[in-house]
C-alpha cells in the first residue's frame, strides 16, 4: 500500500523533522559563536571586521568541528562532554540515516507516530543543550556591555533590512 503524502500525519512527520533539524541548527550557530566570542579572542583586541571574518570561518565549519575546537579551547565539564558527544552523533544519525532506517515505520500509522515522538524528543535535546550554551553567550555579552535593549536594537536593525 502507497502512502498519501498528503495525509496530515505524513506532514506532521516531515514538519517535526524540520523543527529536529532546525534546533540541530541553532546548536551549530551557537557553538560558533561560543568560540568566536567566549572562548575567542579578547573583544578590546579585536576589531569588528576580525570578528566577522571569526564568524565566517566557524559558521563553515562542521559540527564536528566546532566540537573538536570547543575540546581544544577550553576544559569541560563531563556532563558537556558527554552532551557533545550524543549530539555528535544524533545529529549525524539525524541527517544521514533516518528516514532510510524508519522506511518501514513511515509506511505505518503506528510508525509514523513512534517518529513523530521520537522527532520531538530529538528537537527538545538540541533546544536544551543550544539553550544552556546560549546562557553561556549571554553571560559573557553583559560582562561585555552588551545589554538587552542592544540586542533589541540589533534585532530590529535585522528585520528592517530584510
Amino acid at each position: 500500500m502507497l502512502i498519501n503524502p498528503k495525509d496530515s500525519q505524513i506532514k506532521e512527520v516531515y514538519a517535526r523533522f524540520g523543527l529536529a533539524m532546525y534546533q540541530v541548527q541553532c546548536f551549530e550557530r551557537t557553538l560558533a559563536i561560543l568560540l568566536a566570542t567566549v572562548y575567542g579572542p579578547n573583544p578590546q583586541k579585536i576589531t569588528r571586521p576580525q570578528y566577522e571574518k571569526l564568524f565566517g570561518l566557524y559558521f563553515q565549519k562542521t559540527l564536528g568541528n566546532l566540537i573538536s575546537q570547543i575540546r581544544e579551547s577550553i576544559t569541560i565539564s563531563q556532563e558537556l562532554e558527554i552532551a557533545l558527544s550524543k549530539a555528535l552523533k544524533k545529529r549525524n544519525w539525524l541527517t544521514h540515516h533516518y528516514f532510510w532506517e524508519r522506511a518501514a515505520a513511515f509506511m505505518k500509522k503506528e510508525g509514523r507516530e513512534s517518529m513523530i515522538e521520537e522527532l520531538r524528543e530529538i528537537a527538545d535535546f538540541f533546544e536544551d543543550i543550544d539553550s544552556k550554551l546560549t546562557a553561556i553567550v549571554e553571560e559573557w555579552g553583559r560582562k561585555q556591555g552588551i545589554t538587552e535593549q542592544i540586542i533589541q536594537r540589533k534585532m530590529r536593525e535585522l528585520k528592517n533590512n530584510e
